[in-house]
């Protein structure tokens, strides 16, 4: 995974707009985070067991013309950059101003609110982008009666797959009710998790096998790259377990018994996930310690060869230094073979020490 420079996690993982929503009162509706789409537009899907209508990109009055509550319908809301849209939408279909704080608030955490006529339930959608950089997307739904609407950041193309589904006639997206719907939009989103994750796997993989050939700063920096990641997907799932903790324990009329052991899977993949994501933070958290362990072995490595070549010459530089002396009586400065000598000695000390050393496996 190469690493980003230009993306910075403390700030991906704060919210732009946040501090415009310091001092209001709760229920204020301000959008928080990034514009990603051009507009806000609404999509309305009704289907049964024998019809399937979308009708894409229109109005909040054709919406409340075309539905059709005694199908399963269901609302996209795409894009939240305005505001005042999804107030005059929360109006419309009596949606508790505190949900929609929370849907516009795209820095949200992942959680569930249960109340006797809806179901509110927002996560996030993870994805790589082309810098091999995390970047997440807020989805929320509520759940009422025959009917589920969704809030999304963006257009996302991982649900298009679910289109494909909803053409099957008699298919359980079409007869299993809106909070069946519900689920299968989690459960996309969830398996999701594991492609991410599977990247960061082979981004660790790879940091590994540069262990054991190289070591340098870029190794750091993708460790530390890692790290971010895995603590900002940590931020977007943990809190999921909860949220899908509280789905199952309720008895919301909303919610058909027969879908519950549905959300009960999604439940356990949620909980793979979490585990899997720990792993791989302790992993990444070993492979700083390998790092930092192999940088400092080698240096030890150095250090050792210096200090051999210091100890090595430390005689011979003692007898350098005598024989340099400006003395003028010097019985060995007289004999024909004085400096030959003296070059036999100064070799056989150090060859005296190369064994030595080698002896001793310092070498």
């Amino acid at each position: 995974m190469k690493t980003p420079r230009k993306k910075k996690s403390a700030r991906k993982l704060g919210k732009a707009g946040a501090p415009n929503k310091a001092g209001l009162p709760p229920g204020s509706l301000i959008h928080i985070g990034q514009v990603k789409t051009e507009k806000t537009s609404f999509d309305l899907i009704t289907a049964d067991a024998n019809s399937f209508e979308m009708l894409k990109d229109i109005t909040l009055e054709q919406i409340l013309n075309q539905l059709d509550t005694t199908k399963t319908s269901w609302i996209r809301v795409i894009g939240l950059q305005n505001a005042a849209l999804i107030g005059e939408f929360g109006e419309k279909f009596k949606l508790h101003s505190l949900f929609l704080e929370d849907i516009l608030n795209t820095g949200q955490r992942p959680k569930s609110i249960i109340e006797e006529d809806a179901l509110f339930f927002t996560l996030k959608t993870l994805a790589v982008d082309k810098e091999n950089a995390m970047i997440a997307d807020q989805v929320s739904f509520v759940l009422k009666e025959n009917l589920l609407i969704s809030f999304h950041e963006s257009e996302l193309s991982i649900f298009d797959t679910i289109f494909k589904r909803f053409e099957v006639p008699a298919g359980k997206l079409r007869t299993y009710g809106p909070d069946y719907l519900m689920y299968a939009l989690t459960d996309i989103i969830v398996d999701h998790y594991f492609q991410v994750v599977e990247i960061v796997a082979n981004a660790l993989d790879q940091i590994e096998e540069k262990l054991i050939t190289e070591i340098n700063e870029q190794v750091l920096d993708q460790i530390q790259h890692n790290r971010k990641e895995l603590i900002f997907m940590k931020k977007a799932v943990f809190p999921l377990r909860e949220a899908l903790s509280a789905i199952l324990k309720t008895e919301s009329d909303l919610l058909n018994r027969r879908n519950m052991k549905y959300f009960n899977d999604v439940n356990d993949h949620v909980m793979q996930v979490f585990e899997t994501i720990e792993t791989y933070r302790e992993l990444n958290t070993n492979l700083k310690d390998m790092y930092l362990s192999e940088l400092s072995h080698r240096m030890n490595k150095v250090m050792q060869v210096l200090t051999i070549i210091a100890t090595i010459f430390i005689p011979l530089t003692f007898i350098a230094g005598i024989y340099g002396m400006n003395f003028e009586y010097m019985p060995e400065l007289s004999f024909k073979y004085g400096y030959f000598v003296v070059w036999f000695i100064m070799l056989f000390i150090a060859g005296w020490m190369l064994v030595l050393f080698k002896k001793n496996k310092w070498l």
